[in-house]
């Protein structure tokens, strides 16, 4: 929206509601997820060419957005609870 409006991009907020972790699962949330360094952010280029919300409705596909210099850590296998 920026970009088609002109104005500068500002922060995106993202709430995260009932995040839970069960029993079978402290150990390694605790030991393994929780001591990892986070990566450094991400970014996203977008094709500069669009201009407008006419672009978006009409030409603009996902090849004209790029995520650059995303990283994660190798999968935790945590057990499956019911």
């Amino acid at each position: 929206m920026a970009q088609i409006t002109g104005l500068k991009a500002g922060t995106a907020f993202h709430k995260i509601v009932n995040a839970h972790i069960y029993e079978d699962q402290l150990e390694l949330m605790q030991n393994v997820q929780l001591t990892r360094e986070p990566f450094a952010s991400p970014k996203l280029v977008i094709n500069p060419n669009i201009k407008s919300l006419e672009d978006l409705e009409t030409w603009v596909t996902m090849d004209d957005f790029e995520v650059v210099g995303y990283e994660h850590h190798d999968a935790i296998s945590y057990p499956f609870s019911v």
